[in-house]
């Protein structure tokens, strides 16, 4: 079996940006790379044939979800999500941490032991620990997988977010302790918690370079929020990301100008609900060609009148199965009619536009040219 590992093909001379590979035991992921978002073994609308027209090397599981349905049981006995899906390739999962802090309905109670909570399907009652985490994960099977972590919103109270983060530590001390002991060949990435605290977050990573874990992955409600409240947290720890170990941003990838904030501040990897659900609502992403700036977010919303009788692609520049093929007439008609098609077609275009984008980064990088890319794509107006 291919072991875990990570190299930079080639680092940008002005920032963190780098073009990078990650080995896994199914496959390669070229850096940096976008990861859809397949929350209960399937990305909305796409079949695993949809997700390799889309060019994504990578899906992400939810730990939480999946435990809950169909059980980790079920999974084990297919091997891990990735068979159970149909998926070949490189895979990754949570920890289930977010999901039981934020999700309506789990009413979580909280202690050192761990997350405690009420499921959303049936209201039974669970128990996910550290190690619990780590046991679900390795019945998942994927590649890269997390550690076990409490996240606050970043209203919550000073004390009760220094609690968390103190906890945080303690989770992932225990999950890296069982993650050895299990003896499980998945690359485990401690997460960097501490919100905007610059103080926190350097500790939290200084943290997780001392365990040595395989992978960094970033998280807290600040990764993702906006561009500028991104880039504010990522500036806390730039100079502390080391050479030889992937950066995956938990939840970052809504947006251009975040993507590209992002790597330049060292993200390798990232993973993103609102880009399949923005195409299932008609938010579709165009490029600088077809007029996208900074300041209409390089989309549109097809589901508007004026698309009515279009007979364009949504783009005249990508070379998306949907672009390739349909109209931006037929596209609309299909979303305000509600027809499944439509949110196929959109999810494809739209998981295409970001996995573009990486190859243009990616290029740019090996090019010496990725400030060239950014200011190509941000000072448009």
């Amino acid at each position: 079996m291919k072991k875990f590992g990570f190299k930079i093909i080639k680092k940008d001379e002005k920032t963190k940006a780098r073009s990078a590979v990650i080995h896994t035991a199914h496959g390669d992921i070229k850096t940096p790379a976008f990861s859809p978002v397949a929350t209960k073994a399937s990305v909305k609308s796409l079949d695993p044939n949809d997700i390799k027209l889309t060019k994504s090397q990578v899906v992400l599981g939810n730990t939480y979800h999946l435990y809950l349905r169909p059980g980790t049981k079920i999974i084990d006995d297919f091997g891990g999500f990735a068979p159970f899906m149909g998926w070949s390739g490189p895979t990754i999962t949570d920890s289930g941490g977010y999901q039981v802090s934020f999700l309506r309905g789990v009413k979580p109670k909280i202690t050192d032991k761990g997350a405690t909570f009420r499921s959303h399907i049936d209201g039974s009652k669970h128990l996910i620990t550290p190690e619990s985490s780590m046991e679900i994960q390795k019945s998942l099977n994927a590649d890269i997988i997390m550690a076990f972590d409490q996240p606050l919103p970043s209203n919550a109270p000073e004390k009760k977010k220094k609690e968390a983060f103190i906890r945080t530590l303690k989770w992932e001390e225990r999950s890296f302790l069982h993650w050895k002991k299990i003896k499980s060949t998945q690359a485990l990435f401690g997460i960097v918690q501490g919100d905007l605290d610059k103080d926190l977050r350097r500790e939290s990573l200084k943290f997780i370079l001392d365990f040595d874990f395989p992978g960094i992955a970033l998280g807290g409600e600040s990764i993702g929020v906006s561009p500028q409240i991104t880039s504010q947290t990522l500036d806390t720890i730039v100079d502390l990301l080391p050479d030889d170990k992937p950066v995956h941003a938990l939840g970052l990838g809504g947006g251009v100008e975040g993507i590209l904030e992002s790597i330049e501040r060292g993200v390798d990897i990232f993973d993103n609900t609102s880009v399949t659900r923005m195409a299932r609502t008609g938010l579709l992403f165009i490029y600088p060609e077809d007029g996208g700036t900074r300041q209409n977010k390089f989309r549109y919303d097809l589901t508007k009148s004026k698309f009515k009788d279009n007979k364009n692609p949504i783009s005249k520049v990508c070379n998306c199965y949907t672009c390739q093929n349909f109209s931006s007439s037929y596209i609309h008609h299909l979303l305000v009619s509600n027809e499944i098609l439509g949110a196929r077609l959109a999810t494809i275009h739209n998981i295409t536009f970001i996995n573009n984008l990486m190859d243009k980064i990616r290029n740019s990088i090996e090019n010496s040219e990725f400030q060239v890319l950014k200011s190509h794509w941000l000072n448009r107006s």
